[in-house]
């Protein structure tokens, strides 16, 4: 605060306008960072196509880095958190005193809503699948609000020189102005016989301290995390692969090699072609990969095989089409390419 020793008018000229401001650019911000890092995509998407129409003329080394530059940019769902956190923590521990503070951060959050909203489903990337964990987190911080809000509330309504008219003399101009409120002066207007302009926030704190500690008293023992399912207890990417599926990703990746397209770096591939298996229970069942090349009804519709590598080392097709969707191997007379 400087030498600002309270909440006065001085210190809401100077530090409460920088705070009033600082919120209102956090609130607009989604708004300047989609059209600031979409020009910059945008650009580099022009550019890897020789700023032709045409999408199929690219400038990308592999596959991967064409999917990364068309696939929009990553979505930080932490980034947003934080957010709202900031926003909600700021105008509440500062809007008792600044109401203009809940209307920015009502803003904010419409602002915050639509733009995610539109967001996720035209520009960003098709995001992981988040559990709750995160969504929990943020909401056990935001209970604890109240219990630095209201404490601010008492203390921003107590000030001496715009509530009791009360000033102390300086001799300097230089000299720091003392505020005359000190812990003593404030609690005494604690008094539930004579309450005053700031017993309100205290005596609310108060009830909110006992309604949680009567919570916890009387459901803590009952309270138990119930597991809804979202974890599913796989192993890392690599070794929850199956074995037909890893043999059919690094045989691809060898093949097209050859031609010097890969879809993978070189830490992916040699995590790939180093990793184990796990055991079945933690074993991808289904297709493991988004690549439209391993969905097996494409295999079936268009009688694609891959190339898949062998205990000898070599990549090859076997020149069966599997036409079953039970997850075992192919059985002896399984229908050949050959054949048809």
């Amino acid at each position: 605060m400087g030498t600002e020793t309270d909440f006065s008018v001085v210190w809401y000229r100077t530090v409460g306008t920088t705070i009033m401001r600082t919120m209102t650019s956090q609130a607009i911000w989604p708004l300047i960072e989609f059209g600031m890092f979409y020009s910059l995509l945008n650009f580099s998407r022009c550019l890897d196509r020789k700023f032709t129409n045409d999408t199929f003329i690219t400038s990308a080394p592999s596959v991967q880095a064409y999917i990364d530059l068309y696939a929009g940019p990553a979505y930080l769902i932490h980034y947003r958190y934080a957010a709202i956190l900031l926003q909600i923590g700021v105008a509440f521990c500062y809007g008792c005193t600044m109401p203009p503070l809940y209307i920015i951060a009502c803003v904010a959050f419409i602002i915050l809503y639509i733009n995610e909203r539109l967001l996720v489903c035209y520009y960003y990337r098709e995001p992981p699948a988040f559990d709750e964990k995160m969504t929990s987190l943020t909401l056990d911080i935001v209970k604890w609000v109240p219990f630095v809000m209201l404490p601010m509330a008492f203390w921003q309504l107590g000030n001496r020189q715009i509530f009791e008219n009360v000033f102390s003399e300086i001799e300097f101009k230089a000299d720091v102005r003392l505020s005359e409120h000190d812990f003593g002066a404030a609690f005494t207007h604690m008094n539930p016989t004579f309450m005053t302009y700031n017993s309100g926030p205290m005596w609310l704190l108060v009830l909110v301290i006992l309604w949680r500690v009567w919570g916890r008293v009387y459901y803590g023992s009952a309270e138990e995390e119930e597991d809804d399912g979202l974890v599913e207890g796989l192993a890392d990417y690599y070794d929850a692969l199956k074995d037909a599926d890893k043999a059919a990703l690094i045989g691809q990746e060898e093949y097209f090699s050859r031609y010097k397209l890969k879809t993978f770096s070189d830490e992916q591939f040699s995590k790939l072609k180093q990793s184990e298996t796990a055991d079945l229970e933690k074993i991808i069942m289904g297709v493991a990969t988004y690549r439209i090349l391993d969905n097996l009804q494409y295999q079936q519709d268009l009688q694609y095989e891959p190339n898949r590598k062998k205990e000898d080392g070599s990549c090859e097709r076997d020149g069966v089409i599997l036409i079953s969707t039970d997850e075992v191997p192919p059985a002896e007379g399984s229908r050949s390419v050959n054949d048809t």
